[in-house]
């Protein structure tokens, strides 16, 4: 066996190990349900057949052509639980063929698809079912081809994007473009892609207008915590973002089109902080400066060889602790089985047209399970920035009148309190208030994750 299908196979031994790590431990702790929102609402959606609107939640959604694939029960189970991490496995093996043909050596190689499979974010997009996984795997099979000048698959698998996410459509697009002004490499096949891509983006804009989506909505921009250390789910390691200006740095050459490279991608990282596509794809290109900046302070000489040591080590305690504490946040968020019992609880005792008032980071999971409208939920400010508004005003009202109209309003019945919902509404000190003090709300169901009240008028 060749010293690279050894590489490869390692590395993606390793990579579905870690990916299979937070449902294992899940499992062990007899919770067998997902862990992520997003999944959530990704398999809603796929369920309800429907590939241009939201019927639960009555606003258009992007198109997605792997909603239009209808497949059997069993089918659809390996697509929510299997794909993903096949997927997974099939990018970083892409991965490292793609780097091998840029004359990088063996070690950088490993180094960067390591650094690559540890980011929370690869984990994040690979553990169930997002359209995360599949953008990136296409993203990378088309890099694959380019890289063979293999124009007719490269232009079909890139084609594919747009009509997957449109946003991730021009985020690929944008790339391109910077490669072609960069590297002298593949300069012609690039450019066919990216007509191809081009012609493709504006092929699903078109479409998506004519179902009714607005893609200037998908536009999004607003500051997240970008840090996976302090609890960001979609984010970066501190110690990878030195890493990466490190690398950056030393892969400095002088030149006006050295400047201009980096002018663009510090555009795009500027957008990756306050968007959650462009942090992902971004991800993926500062691990390659990172994994360079790795090796060379590796290779250095130091003047002392214990501090070299000491810094490397704490590099590497810094990267897996940031990948420990986002699986550990996996591993730990909900739904419970004793959460998904209370939702299930209302899904029994509502009626279909009843609203459900919660917080937002739950709102998909709620929907899911409750198979009710929520007000809220993390796509809201995308198609009614209006609702967060009125949120805000029933969880820091304490009059009840004002509260009451807002609740008819929208048809609240049920207000879900959990862990992420009782904080806020502690802050608001409105909302709590008239449960607590008025006779118009009550407690139907109780347990350590979740308590259900519903309003009475």
């Amino acid at each position: 066996m060749t010293h690279e299908k050894k590489y490869i196979i390692m590395l993606m031994l390793f990579a579905g190990v870690l990916l299979v790590i937070p449902s294992t431990v899940r499992m062990l702790e007899h919770n067998t349900f997902m862990a992520d929102s997003v999944a959530y609402n990704n398999i809603r959606l796929y369920n309800q057949g429907d590939i241009s609107y939201d019927s639960l939640q009555g606003h258009s959604i992007p198109l997605n052509i792997i909603n239009l694939i209808r497949l059997s029960d069993f089918a659809r189970q390996i697509l929510f639980n299997i794909i993903p991490i096949l997927l997974g496995l099939a990018t970083v093996a892409l991965l490292y063929l793609v780097l091998q043909k840029q004359n990088i050596s063996e070690k950088t190689i490993v180094t960067i698809i390591a650094l690559v499979i540890v980011s929370p974010i690869f984990m994040y997009a690979f553990t169930d079912y997002k359209i995360y996984s599949f953008v990136i795997f296409v993203n990378v099979l088309g890099l694959y081809f380019l890289m063979h000048d293999n124009i007719m698959f490269s232009s079909a698998a890139l084609a594919i994007i747009p009509f997957i996410d449109p946003f991730s459509g021009f985020a690929t697009l944008a790339l391109l473009l910077i490669y072609v002004f960069i590297s002298p490499k593949h300069r012609a096949s690039v450019k066919i892609a990216s007509i191809v891509l081009l012609a493709a983006v504006v092929m699903s804009v078109i479409l998506n207008s004519y179902y009714g989506f607005d893609v200037l909505r998908m536009f999004q921009f607003s500051m997240h915590n970008i840090l996976t250390d302090i609890g960001a789910n979609i984010g970066i390691s501190f110690s990878i973002i030195i890493l990466a200006t490190i690398g950056l740095i030393l892969l400095w050459e002088n030149g006006w089109r050295t400047l201009v490279t980096y002018a663009l991608l510090l555009l795009f990282i500027i957008g990756s902080l306050f968007n959650d596509m462009m942090r992902i794809y971004m991800n993926f290109v500062i691990m390659i400066y990172a994994g360079f900046a790795f090796i060379y302070l590796n290779k250095r000489k130091w003047s002392i060889s214990i501090i070299k040591k000491t810094t490397v080590l704490l590099i590497i305690c810094s990267i897996f602790f940031s990948s420990l504490v986002y699986i550990t946040k996996m591993t730990r968020s909900e739904p419970s089985p004793e959460y998904v019992d209370g939702l299930k609880f209302i899904n029994e005792q509502s009626l279909p047209t009843e609203v459900i008032l919660s917080s937002p980071s739950n709102g998909y999971i709620i929907e899911y399970y409750t198979e009710r409208m929520v007000l809220v939920d993390d796509s809201t400010i995308t198609h009614d920035s209006q609702k967060y508004a009125d949120m805000e005003n029933i969880s820091s009202s304490r009059n009840l009148d004002r509260t009451e109209k807002l609740l008819k309003d929208y048809n609240i019945k049920y207000i879900i309190v959990d862990a992420e919902f009782e904080p806020y509404l502690t802050d608001k000190e409105g909302l709590l208030f008239l449960i607590d003090t008025s006779q118009k709300f009550t407690s139907v169901y109780r347990n350590n994750n979740i308590e259900v009240w519903m309003y009475n008028g």
